[in-house]
This record gives structure tokens, C-alpha cells and sequence, in this order.
């Protein structure tokens, strides 16, 4: 009996390719295996919960117990599109500790796991992950970064419609899906995404849009603060950490953030600035997950964004360090 793992992201292409090897292997050890940021859409766990119903498969579920905001706090570096952060330590990581040193992390959640055939399914296992022939600059990063794994991407080498097998098991797609989003990932508020993507959330999910914009704004202004030397080097306290820290994690507002809040213009003028860059240059320019753009500018600015600037999840792609 051999092993396989699915990285199951909650998006129908990993779905699809569930279905493959399911169909393929029926008689082998499967499992559905889920790192989980804990800052997903609440459709996404149903969706990922009645999967694995419906296919009678066991699912994996293993986090660091912490978000994508709350570890951009922690780090004091602004994830974004050029550099994931989030996605190499909540994901790359997670799952690379523990198929290859065998390293539990801080949260494990089975689901299914009568279904599981043998308790050591890491052992000669394949993986799997679900890229297309329409994401197939990932493919050599993923291989790479996975070796000695046998790796396989059933969606390049086949002709699969992920509709028909939703159709199959007749599960409704998850609804980011709906509101035209190009993946199922982080409710919508993927730092690797661009600005087309960013102006649906706002048009299609405007609380969760302005959410995320108070977030990049705060955690700017903390990253701008922590950069002045006496912070640096240790000989002044750090005064913001619990306040963004707790509005980062639960939307505590004290009289720090909403003086941050409330005079986001003002910080953002070039008035003031903490730090330098590396270029000995003092530091004026937000902190942002576009770079080109940030959130507060292009609400302000909506239609003059570049709509096909929609970039996306490049999850399990950058983190050349995950098997070493």
C-alpha cells in the first residue's frame, strides 16, 4: 500500500486533484493535508470539511496558531507581493517541519481520520498539489523545494474540469469563487495579490477591504517606529507592540491606534518619518502589500487602478530552505 499526500488548499483545483487519486488509488493510503493561517473565509472550512466527507478521506489540519498580520507585527516586515513572508512561515514551513523532521506544530486537528489506512503515511509518500498548466511557473520552484519528494501535479498533465468534479460530488464551490476571485486563499486578502484583485474586495466585500486597509496602516506606521535607533538597538522600550498586537488580533482599539488611524494622511505626508532606508535615506514612504499602491489610496482612487493587475497566491513557491 502506498502513501499520498494532497496539499488541500480549499480551492477547487486541489479538490479536483483529490478526486484524481482518490479514482486512481482507491485501495492506497490517502490524506487531505491542510496549513491552516487562521485567516481564511468561513466558507472555506465548510467547504474543505464536506470535501473530505464526500470523498471519505482523512484530513490533516496543522497551524502555527498565529495569522499573516499577527506575524508581520511579530517579524516587524510588511509581507507582500515581492516577498511572502506569511506564506513561508505559516505554510512552506509548517508542512516542510513535519513531513521531513517530523516536527508537530502548535495546532493539530484531525477530521476523518478512521479513514486513514495506516498510521505512517509519510513514509515513501508522493505529494501532490494542485497547479495548472496556467500556473506552471510554480511547478520547478515546488519540485525543487520538495526534493527528495515525489512530487505530482495531476492538473498539468490532464485535461480536468474542476466544475464537473464539483458536479460529481455535488459540492457547492467556495464563495470567493462567486465574487469572481481567482482562488479560495485568505479570505480574499492575499499579500501576493495586485491591484485588480484588492479593488473586488472592495467592491465585493468593502468591511473585510476596509479591515485589512486599517491593518496595513497600523502595521506600517509600527514597522516606521521600530525602525529609530533607540528602539533598535534596545535602549527605548517598544510603547506599541501589546496595543497592535491586540488590534491586530482581535480590533482593540486603544488611543494609540485610533491617533494612527485618525491621522493616517498626516503620517503618510512626508511630514514626519522614523528611520532610514538602506540607502541612509530617511523613511517616508508607507510600508505596503502592493508596493506600488497602498490600500487607503487605491479606495480613494478605485477606477484608476490596473484591473488585470491581479496576482495571486504563490504559496509553497519561494521557501528554497523548506526540505534542507
Amino acid at each position: 500500500m502506498k502513501n499520498h499526500i494532497i496539499f488541500f488548499s480549499g480551492g477547487k483545483s486541489s479538490f479536483s486533484v483529490a478526486d484524481y487519486v482518490k479514482t486512481k488509488y482507491p485501495n492506497d493510503n490517502i490524506l487531505l493535508y491542510f496549513t491552516d493561517t487562521l485567516w481564511e473565509d468561513e466558507d472555506l472550512y465548510r467547504f474543505i470539511y464536506e470535501a473530505a466527507d464526500k470523498l471519505k478521506l482523512p484530513l490533516l489540519i496543522h497551524s502555527r496558531g498565529i495569522t499573516p498580520p499577527q506575524l508581520m507585527v511579530q517579524q516587524k516586515f510588511m509581507a507582500n507581493s515581492r516577498v511572502g513572508t506569511c506564506s513561508k512561515e505559516l505554510k512552506m514551513k509548517v508542512s516542510a517541519d513535519y513531513l521531513k523532521k517530523g516536527i508537530v506544530p502548535e495546532i493539530e486537528k484531525w477530521h476523518n481520520k478512521e479513514f486513514l489506512k495506516q498510521a505512517d503515511f509519510i513514509h515513501d509518500v508522493t505529494l501532490y498539489f494542485g497547479i495548472g498548466f496556467e500556473e506552471m511557473h510554480r511547478e520547478g520552484p515546488i519540485r525543487h523545494n520538495w526534493k527528495p519528494f515525489e512530487v505530482v501535479m495531476p492538473l498539468i498533465e490532464n485535461v480536468i474540469d474542476n466544475d464537473k468534479v464539483l458536479k460529481k460530488y455535488d459540492i457547492r464551490q467556495p464563495r470567493l469563487y462567486d465574487m469572481q476571485f481567482v482562488h479560495n486563499n485568505c479570505k480574499g486578502r492575499c499579500i501576493k495579490a495586485g491591484q485588480g484583485h484588492f479593488k473586488n474586495l472592495l467592491m465585493k466585500d468593502e468591511k473585510t477591504f476596509i479591515e485589512l486597509m486599517e491593518q496595513e496602516i497600523v502595521i506600517s506606521e509600527y514597522i516606521r517606529y521600530t525602525k529609530q535607533p533607540q528602539i533598535k538597538n534596545g535602549k527605548c522600550k517598544d510603547y506599541m507592540f501589546k496595543d497592535v498586537y491586540e488590534f491586530i488580533s482581535n480590533g482593540k482599539r486603544s488611543d494609540k491606534i485610533k491617533n494612527i488611524l485618525q491621522n493616517s494622511q498626516y503620517l503618510k505626508s512626508g511630514r514626519r518619518s522614523f528611520g532610514e532606508d538602506k540607502k541612509g535615506q530617511a523613511i517616508k514612504k508607507p510600508y505596503t502589500f502592493m508596493k506600488s499602491m497602498s490600500l487607503e489610496e487605491l479606495e480613494k482612487q478605485p477606477i484608476q487602478c490596473d484591473i488585470w493587475d491581479i496576482g495571486g497566491c504563490g504559496c509553497f513557491v519561494e521557501y528554497e530552505e523548506a526540505i534542507s
